[in-house]
């Protein structure tokens, strides 16, 4: 069987990282089991079938599954269309799949969707069709057949993820994405997970539908001779300056970081980069990550108003917590980055002001501003089209850029003067304390930052070295 994944990664702020972790792992398992002949066809930063048509032309494959997510979903029944051979199987995944599986009705070329997790779901498909037989009733899938679409339950989580392969990298490593304008460096030569879901209930996000929709325990760690037997060997390939993990999860298993932090320096050495979360246990446990070897933490603050974080977005920390943490972090000698948004239900410019009056306070070495995007099937989402901010089953622009734009219509903050505030709003943090990083961060926001980005790829480096010191 050859097969093909597709991942999309175009108009999207912040750059891109030619890397995705889920497609990344149905790989690596289907691999172990001696599917080899597999594919990636990776599209970005802007929309093109070229490629696409290439690869169904030169491969031939004869399953094809695409990852998508809620913004990403409209380029995908595009390149739908591009597929004529009627004997090739197609399927969607992703998280727009597991929340909204009825996506197979948008797209006659769609023969099926998965909810869920997918390594078992695909490896089913997989061998129901080369016996050459339907694939009507697996676990995890919708199908459809001929009129019908057949609504198959799902299978519990998987339990023990120590048991699965390192994910696929060298799948990532044919595509040789060379233009990844976002100022991190993040990508598939030093990005890893040391868990699978989330505890969090936070209402923007679609993790809490993604626990309910299969049984079992959603939130599974892998163990630390696990993770680091990962680390070292991809250590070995790529050689990368840091490792990254890319888990919100990272700080909430005690056990897991004290293992971690005795074994680390020894086994690998690199500096890090990790998540945290704003909580009476989290000053206590930067400590030991930073004598680890951690070397910036990110926070998700997502609003500098209270009532709006704890009330709409679920999130129930307070501002003097987050100024203590992030005053400790620096002491500690942490690189800080604050994860925050603009434009979210209900609020007002009264409210985003005390986004900029925290981050005034707290001045992190970097911030990630974005504009909130409503994921379909988020208790958000919901929220949004009950208050009238948008129309149900709204349709996206061609040439929306997510995260940059807004969707919303909110007569209190208009989409003219969201995004005015998003062109201000690194200026306005930085200008007391740093000029320079003022200015380049009012470049960068402005309607061309991204495209100045992608033409200063070369000079990535000397960015990062001016707005970051690293």
């Amino acid at each position: 069987m050859k097969i093909l994944f597709v991942f999309t990664e175009i108009s999207v702020k912040f750059g891109i990282y030619g890397f995705q972790h889920g497609i990344a792992a149905i790989s690596a398992y289907l691999k172990s089991l001696g599917y080899n002949d597999i594919r990636l066809c990776c599209i970005s930063p802007r929309f093109t079938a070229y490629r696409f048509r290439k690869i169904l032309s030169n491969f031939q494959p004869n399953i094809i599954g695409f990852y998508t997510t809620c913004d990403q979903f409209r380029f995908i029944k595009k390149l739908l269309q591009e597929i004529n051979d009627p004997s090739i199987f197609t399927i969607c995944g992703g998280p727009h799949a597991t929340l909204n599986p009825e996506i197979i009705y948008e797209s006659s070329r769609l023969n099926a969707v998965c909810i869920g997790e997918g390594e078992q779901p695909f490896l089913e498909l997989l061998k129901t069709l080369e016996r050459k037989e339907k694939p009507l009733y697996i676990k995890n899938l919708w199908i459809r057949n001929k009129d019908e679409i057949i609504k198959n339950k799902t299978r519990p989580f998987m339990e023990n993820i120590n048991e699965l392969p390192f994910v696929d990298r060298d799948l990532f490593v044919q595509n040789k994405i060379w233009n990844r304008i976002g100022l991190t460096q993040i990508s598939y030569k030093n990005s890893f997970r040391i868990s699978r879901g989330c505890p969090y209930q936070c209402s923007f996000c679609s993790n809490k539908q993604i626990a309910a929709a299969q049984p079992g325990c959603f939130l599974r760690f892998r163990s630390t001779d696990n993770v680091l037997a990962e680390i070292e060997t991809i250590v070995k390939m790529f050689s990368p300056p840091e490792i990254y993990f890319e888990d919100d999860t990272f700080t909430i298993n005690e056990i897991f970081i004290d293992e971690f932090c005795k074994k680390y320096p020894h086994r690998i050495g690199l500096p890090f980069e990790f998540f945290a979360h704003i909580n009476n246990s989290t000053i206590g446990i930067l400590e030991k990550i930073r004598k680890a070897g951690g070397r910036r933490v990110s926070f998700g603050i997502e609003s500098g108003n209270e009532e709006l974080r704890k009330n709409i977005l679920g999130k129930t920390f307070y501002n003097k917590e987050i100024v203590q943490v992030f005053k400790e972090a620096k002491r500690m000698g942490y690189c800080t980055e604050a994860f925050v948004m603009i434009g979210l239900p209900g609020e007002t410019p009264e409210y985003f002001n005390d986004t900029i009056r925290l981050l005034k306070t707290i001045q992190p070495d970097l911030y990630s501003l974005s504009a909130y995007f409503p994921f379909q099937g988020t208790d958000l989402y919901k929220y949004c089209i009950d208050k009238n901010y948008i129309l149900p089953n709204f349709k996206i622009p061609d040439k929306f850029v997510s995260r940059r734009d807004t969707l919303l219509t909110m007569p209190c903050f208009s989409r003219n003067k969201i995004l005015g505030c998003v062109r201000a709003f690194g200026w306005e943090i930085y200008k007391n304390h740093s000029f320079k990083k003022a200015l380049l961060f009012r470049v960068y926001e402005s309607r061309f930052g991204d495209l100045f980005l992608r033409y200063a790829v070369f000079y990535k480096k000397l960015l990062r070295k001016l707005i970051i010191g690293s």
